[in-house]
């Protein structure tokens, strides 16, 4: 899930002083307080970059406070950050629990099941009930394209991909994994428009350049090969697959290159061994 922490605690915090103001004379009023403060606090530990104290910041409020979608939201990112996986599937729970149409959080929750957790048949289930709730949306399209394709089910992932380019062609890592996908799948002659088209629409996208190359590479195209690594290099300088790949493709025009010029030396001397014999 994607959100601006500071802009979201301003208004939760604005939300919470208002609420306090108003419940001043109330019996209420300690605990809106301290619901305040636990905020405040959240607030002021994020920032700081003290992620573990905001957590403990961030349940204190919730004890005070447990059916507040953002705040379970909040908790969710601030686990997945502190690599606390199965701490962010059960606050993406909780805020399904309060919310069951919340497509973003059963988005959200597929994803650390499949890329945290490595629990691919739950993410697929989670990734499902979120396109049930959003069809039309091309970013959960792609997300279950990379679950499928994590679990190999390689044709399933292509037409996921697939439908995520028809609502938004616009996407340049749509149209790579896609051939990607198809590239895994020995499928060069489709892989190829579709690594193009990723190009077209970003032309750094270095893997795309790369994934180009090794289908040239497999078609023996080295020459053409090379130029894709040397933008891929280019882009990363720092990636070593990157620069092992045009390395060896550039050995491998060398090598061409020289044997070429061997099997031409080795026929000039038949010729002129032939030329002498016959006089």
């Amino acid at each position: 899930m994607r959100f601006t922490a500071q802009f979201a605690f301003a208004l939760l915090a604005a939300s919470l002083l208002a609420v306090s103001s108003a419940l001043c004379q109330d019996a209420g009023w300690q605990e809106s307080h301290d619901a305040g403060y636990w905020l405040s606090q959240t607030q002021s530990d994020y920032k700081q970059g003290s992620y573990s104290l905001a957590m403990d910041d961030i349940d204190e409020y919730l004890d005070l406070n447990s059916t507040d979608v953002w705040a379970w939201n909040f908790r969710a990112n601030l686990a997945i950050r502190l690599k606390r996986y199965s701490e962010a599937v059960d606050s993406f729970d909780q805020v399904i629990s309060l919310d069951g149409n919340n497509a973003q959080a059963y988005n959200d929750r597929a994803l650390i099941l499949s890329g945290g957790l490595r629990r691919d048949e739950d993410a697929l289930e989670s990734i499902d009930k979120a396109l049930q709730i959003d069809p039309n949306s091309a970013s959960t399209w792609f997300n279950k394209g990379v679950i499928l394709e994590d679990m190999k089910r390689y044709d399933e992932a292509v037409q996921a991909y697939n439908q995520s380019a028809e609502l938004d062609a616009t996407r340049d890592k749509t149209w790579y994994r896609m051939g990607l996908v198809l590239a895994r799948m020995g499928n060069y002659e489709q892989a190829l428009p579709n690594l193009e088209k990723a190009i077209e629409i970003n032309d750094k996208n270095a893997e795309a350049w790369n994934v180009k190359g090794l289908i040239y590479r497999e078609q023996s195209r080295i020459t053409e090969a090379v130029s894709c690594f040397e933008r891929a290099v280019a882009i990363e300088p720092k990636r070593a697959e990157f620069k092992n790949n045009l390395r060896e493709a550039s050995e491998a025009i060398v090598s061409s290159s020289a044997n070429l010029t061997e099997n031409m030396a080795e026929n000039a001397s038949a010729d002129v061994n032939e030329s002498i014999e016959g006089r």
